[in-house]
């Protein structure tokens, strides 16, 4: 993979920036983790506010999110089954960093941050097949959710 290449989901969130010129700011719902945030963006070399941003559109920074469909639970929204060394995903300071680990993970595998956010939200697996079959330039490929996860992440920060 080119790193230097733009992916398409990155353009739009580029895109978006440029147009709208919003810097975003995380809500006063992340004010009791914006401390342990801030730590693991800068321990895991996340560009700042990525985690926060990803944290809100997963659980709006509910602790106890739990969506019993997928079994994603906590605050990152961790599904236990993909993720067994998690001991309690419900517990902010354990998520927290495991979240910032797995991302930082997931960018080193796939070099982008987009890709790396659609494979937080879509899936490892998912995301390695759909670069096998498309190579950077699947992403009007991937679910329509995994697309507007990825765009309106990277569009707020």
């Amino acid at each position: 993979m080119n790193k230097s290449t733009l992916t398409a989901a990155a353009a739009v969130g580029l895109a978006l920036y440029f147009v709208y010129n919003k810097p975003w700011t995380p809500p006063s719902a992340a004010d009791d983790y914006l401390t342990l945030i801030r730590e693991q963006e800068t321990l895991n070399g996340l560009p700042h506010n990525l985690l926060a941003r990803l944290l809100e559109q997963e659980s709006d920074f509910d602790p106890m999110a739990h969506n019993t469909r997928t079994d994603a639970q906590g605050m990152a929204q961790i599904v236990p089954r993909w993720h067994p060394t998690i001991h309690n995903p419900f517990d902010p300071n354990e998520a927290i960093p495991y979240a910032a680990k797995y991302l930082k993970r997931l960018y080193k595998n796939f070099g982008h941050w987009d890709l790396a956010l659609a494979a937080y939200n879509w899936g490892w697996g998912n995301l390695n097949k759909l670069i096998g079959k498309y190579g950077n330039n699947g992403f009007e490929h991937m679910p329509e959710e995994t697309r507007n996860y990825v765009t309106e992440i990277l569009g707020d920060i």
